[in-house]
């Protein structure tokens, strides 16, 4: 068998072989590690050009002088830590015909930690992954899946729509800082998308973007006309111009993605999960992101792992006396739920009317009430909030020392994440005694903010646990 892992560069692939189960990896790596400079550089390295692509498919089939086995490689392993760099070689992999493996980041760090190789290394991360490949090749369950081609479609568009929605902000706080000297009337006009064409009235009409209107508006022009500085001489810039077309451009963009979207995750295959979905209001946003972390269903053999998936798991850390808990899974879904909460749940005029709807809204003001009349109970989570921040940032800090046990520096760490420890306990006594306690930040001290979000997160462990059953009952394969 012929193994090669690969280390992705921003560029490049540094490349390692085993075509035997391999011993002592720290070993292997004193042994075999290649040696390199500017004038000799390592011949295992790859770069993403026409030639260098060329000689690495060579590689791959066993053509070149510097395969170990002059044989087709059985695997490819590589890393999806930097998924737009990393696709380019399994392009060229499975274009040769030789199956890609993906190595989730934690395994292949535990990897390389536990078989003492060096951290940073180039050479001896794609050794870590090669020898993992090896050691789990019959069981696929140990390697990340990746989702079928529609699912896949729908993640590139939902992730792309994100880009243009992010970039957009910017655009329209320096156009406004613009119009208020130019035109002050429109600088702090609200402005809501056509839902025609997407576009935002004003810049369209102050880059004279093109429409596919019903009927034409002169409201912004006659706005203009009247503007309070035309008579001292003040016109609109070219500048303010550009950027309107520039934002209208992306406006446009994002509502033919998001029409895209929305056609997609409307799809016949979905229907029975967009059943389900109608009876909590979920929006086309929140609907494709949960198709994108759980289609298909049968993935998933437990409530836990589902939940895990969208956001809402939490991982144990523990060492010595100190315990804290952080969240774990997909961060883009857990965010995504918690604006559906607060759109569709907190205000009751938004609420669904479907029984599932009613226990959520129900348990919400149930949540708010309890929390309202006990202002203990808010600062408390308020300090577990601030503390276990605070505690799992000093841990990521403890563990990136983990190779030099015994320094003063780590001492010095560790020292501080038990003082932080002991001062959440002591906080959280004097809390529970009725002690007037002042929280740790000025967020956190208004009663009516430091426990809503929380409620929401109560309220969509709640919604979870009836969107499984209900899924899996409406047969979403």
């Amino acid at each position: 068998m012929r193994i090669i892992g690969g280390d992705v560069c921003k560029s490049s692939l540094v490349c390692w072989e085993l075509v035997k189960q391999p011993g002592k990896l720290k070993q292997i790596f004193s042994n075999e590690k290649r040696k390199f400079s500017k004038s000799k550089p390592d011949p295992l390295t790859f770069h993403a050009n026409k030639s260098s692509l060329a000689d690495f498919e060579a590689y791959l089939l066993g053509d070149r002088e510097l395969a170990k086995a002059k044989v087709k490689a059985d695997c490819l392993v590589l890393e999806p830590t930097g998924i737009h760099y990393a696709k380019v070689w399994a392009i060229v992999a499975e274009y040769v015909g030789v199956e890609v493996r993906w190595v989730g980041h934690q395994e292949s760090v535990f990897t390389r930690r536990s078989e003492r190789l060096p951290n940073k290394n180039d050479q001896a991360d794609p050794l870590a992954l090669a020898a993992y490949a090896w050691k789990h090749w019959e069981q696929p369950e140990y390697f990340l899946d990746f989702p079928p081609d529609l699912i896949a479609e729908i993640r590139s568009l939902y992730y792309q729509m994100n880009s243009l929605i992010r970039v957009q902000s910017p655009l329209i706080n320096r156009t406004r800082q613009q119009l208020a000297e130019e035109f002050p009337e429109a600088a702090i006009k609200q402005q809501i998308p056509s839902e025609r064409d997407g576009l935002q009235p004003l810049f369209a009409w102050l880059a004279d973007y093109p429409r596919t209107l019903l009927r034409r508006n002169n409201y912004w022009q006659n706005k203009y006309a009247a503007s309070c500085l035309l008579k001292y001489g003040v016109t609109i810039s070219q500048f303010t111009r550009d950027f309107s077309w520039l934002l209208c451009r992306v406006n446009e963009l994002e509502f033919n993605y998001r029409q895209r979207l929305i056609k997609l995750v409307n799809s016949e295959v979905f229907k029975n999960y967009n059943l389900v979905f109608n009876q909590f209001n979920f929006n086309y946003r929140l609907r494709a992101i949960i198709l994108i972390q759980v289609y298909p269903l049968t993935r998933f053999s437990s409530r836990a792992a589902f939940k895990r998936r969208l956001g809402m798991g939490k991982d144990q850390y523990q060492s010595g006396d100190v315990q804290y808990f952080r969240n774990s899974g997909s961060s883009e879904a857990r965010s995504q739920l918690l604006l559906w909460c607060r759109q569709r749940i907190v205000n009751p005029k938004f609420r669904p009317t479907t029984p599932v709807g009613k226990e959520l809204g129900a348990k919400y003001d149930e949540l708010l009430a309890k929390y309202s009349s006990d202002g203990n109970l808010g600062k408390i989570q308020a300090i577990t909030k601030y503390f276990d921040k605070q505690i799992e940032a000093i841990a990521k800090i403890e563990g990136s020392m983990a190779e030099t046990p015994n320094s003063p520096a780590l001492l010095q760490i560790k020292a501080v994440k038990l003082a932080t420890v002991q001062s959440k306990d002591a906080l959280i006594l004097a809390a529970q005694s009725g002690v007037n306690v002042d929280l740790p930040s000025a967020g956190t001290s208004q009663k009516a903010q430091g426990f809503k979000t929380l409620i929401a997160f109560k309220v969509i462990f709640l919604a979870l646990r009836r969107l499984w059953p209900m899924l899996k009952k409406a047969n979403c394969s």
